[in-house]
């Protein structure tokens, strides 16, 4: 690389190029985790964004070679949090980029901060794969420090039929449906509630990445109901261009929870099984979830006796605004 980079925020004309981004860094860097075009551009229409001002590309001879972004929350309660998120291109490191785009995020998450909630402490909070030291060590050097652990966990799902349970006290396990979509991002709100970093998801949000994603897989998602009420959920993912990549379909359960009238009745431990068995009859070869080690529900060993075992590590760094 000779020509000097141009800066310039991304648009969403830019997702090809942001998906070349991604592949490259994914071969070096070996998450497993595969994004194509219209993945990116689903995520760069969040609407929490305005990419204007909340993004930022570095382009060399035409081609995009690092990214940021810094999506601050509209709703805060004790403390108001900015997610940042970036990557350089491998063969674009070690010349200064990586460290252009942390300063760029630091300064955009204390705007965006004083902007919506100057009365609030506020955090920019960031996950990095464990591995990436060099990364890590970036941003210990602009003030983030290691927070939290958290687990990409996998079950193979190509082996013998998979036992389901069911929850006591005459809960019922059904299929998602559309007609719960509201009630669920409610209960997914309250069972998260005294989660770590957790806030409130709003009804566009909530139909944006989750119900209306096209990676949305409501034939295995399901409900826990007591009576008409919702009692737990699972919302479970599939990833085009994860399929694509590794040739082998991944359910991956993006959220899981209980609200706490009902715990300690097996509903997580009922839906999980639910969906296992629904994901393995369907052809999917595994699951795969994300969680946070130190989960207060006993999440982890929960997936732990469901056959879940750690593949990669990654760790939630934060800095104060």
């Amino acid at each position: 690389m000779h020509a000097t980079p141009a800066h310039r925020p991304l648009t969403l004309e830019n997702a090809p190029a942001l998906a070349e981004l991604f592949a490259a860094v994914e071969a070096v860097d070996g998450t497993d985790e595969h994004y194509d075009a219209e993945d990116l551009a689903d995520e760069l229409g969040d609407p929490r964004l305005e990419l204007p001002h909340d993004s930022a590309g570095v382009w060399s001879s035409g081609e995009l070679v690092g990214y940021a972004k810094a999506t601050g929350l509209r709703d805060a309660t004790d403390v108001h949090l900015v997610y940042v998120e970036g990557a350089v291109r491998p063969d674009a490191r070690g010349q200064g980029v990586g460290a252009g785009l942390v300063t760029w995020q630091v300064t955009r998450a204390a705007q965006l901060h004083r902007e919506r909630f100057p009365d609030l402490p506020g955090e920019a909070h960031i996950q990095i794969h464990a591995p990436n030291t060099a990364k890590r060590d970036l941003y210990q050097g602009a003030g983030f420090q290691a927070r939290r652990w958290f687990f990409d966990m996998r079950r193979p799902l190509d082996g013998g039929e998979i036992p389901v349970t069911a929850p006591a006290g005459g809960l019922r396990v059904v299929p998602f449906t559309a007609a719960y979509e509201e009630a669920t991002r409610l209960a997914h709100n309250e069972a998260f509630r005294d989660h770590w970093g957790h806030t409130p998801t709003a009804a566009e949000r909530w139909r944006h990445g989750t119900t209306g994603a096209r990676s949305f897989r409501p034939d295995v998602s399901f409900l826990a109901l007591d009576g008409d009420e919702v009692a737990g959920y699972l919302i479970s993912h599939e990833y085009d261009a994860e399929t694509a990549m590794t040739g082998i379909r991944e359910c991956w359960i993006a959220q899981l929870g209980t609200r706490p009238g009902w715990r300690g009745s097996g509903v997580a431990t009922a839906l999980l099984t639910t969906c296992l068995r629904a994901g393995q009859e369907q052809g999917f070869r595994r699951a795969g979830l994300n969680v946070d080690g130190a989960n207060a529900t006993g999440a982890l060993s929960l997936y732990e006796r469901c056959g879940f075992r750690t593949l990669h590590t990654w760790i939630g760094y934060v800095k104060p605004l």
